[in-house]
């Protein structure tokens, strides 16, 4: 099974360079603003901001960076979002499909070692992520490492949950094409969370107050990520369940 983990990983080229392409990019990017936001045009426009208040400005320049610090922080954990489907893709090409029921490992094993897979390359992303979250906490006082660690890890349950239905689809649509599933997963967590946050949601749209619901999904991850998490394991837990069911009846690649 290690050989086939080493496989998927090696299989992922294309993917390892744009990671390390975003996660450069997110330092450079981040380091620069909070550095503007002490010395910088940033600094000018808050002080304008605390002297003239919402007159000029609708919103702080601070509080629009904190909105961009909490997208940024959570880049190196999306830069991972298609390992899933691209080892699927990766097997398809060598033509390994065709080999891998000669393999002297069982199928579950086969199932268990794509999730390995996966779970090392957003191991990878979060702990970069937070690598960087706690290097820029050092530099401003608007969020605390704790903030930028509760994002980064909501966003990683996020993921984790992403993964999880992408995983149970690939293997259940083996007449469609795998390109589908992702954006499939997507709607479906779009849908969930519209379910869910419906009535915030509503008021928000009625209000026209977006940037103040963006603020409150901010404050949930920053504090109740320990629930996203928990949603993540079990997640995971029946995804690979129902995956190696599915696979084991013959139904999906591996």
């Amino acid at each position: 099974m290690k050989g086939l983990i080493y496989k998927d990983l090696m299989g992922l080229k294309k993917l390892r360079v744009s990671f390390i392409f975003v996660t450069v990019v997110t330092m450079i990017i981040a380091v620069m603003a909070l550095l503007s936001a002490r010395f910088g045009n940033l600094a000018v426009l808050e002080q304008q901001y605390q002297v003239k208040g919402n007159a000029e400005f609708d919103v702080s320049p601070l509080k629009l960076l904190w909105y961009g610090l909490s997208f940024m922080m959570v880049l190196p954990v999306v830069a991972v979002g298609d390992v899933a489907l691209n080892s699927f893709e990766a097997d398809a090409r060598s033509g390994f499909i065709n080999l891998a029921g000669a393999l002297p490992v069982s199928v579950r094993q086969r199932v268990a070692a794509r999730f390995i897979t996966v779970l090392i390359s957003g191991g990878t992303g979060l702990l970069i992520s937070l690598i960087i979250s706690f290097i820029l906490s050092f530099l401003t006082d608007i969020m605390s490492f704790g903030d930028f660690a509760g994002i980064v890890l909501s966003s990683a349950s996020l993921m984790i949950i992403f993964f999880s239905i992408e995983m149970v689809l690939i293997f259940l649509v083996r007449g469609l094409k795998n390109s589908y599933c992702g954006l499939v997963s997507m709607m479906i967590m779009i849908v969930a969370a519209g379910l869910i946050f419906f009535d915030r949601i509503q008021t928000a749209v009625r209000e026209e107050s977006y940037l103040n619901l963006i603020a409150d999904a901010l404050r949930f991850a920053q504090s109740r990520w320990y629930l996203l998490a928990i949603a993540a394991v079990v997640f995971l837990a029946v995804s690979f369940i129902v995956s190696s069911v599915v696979a084991e009846r013959k139904r999906g690649d591996i």
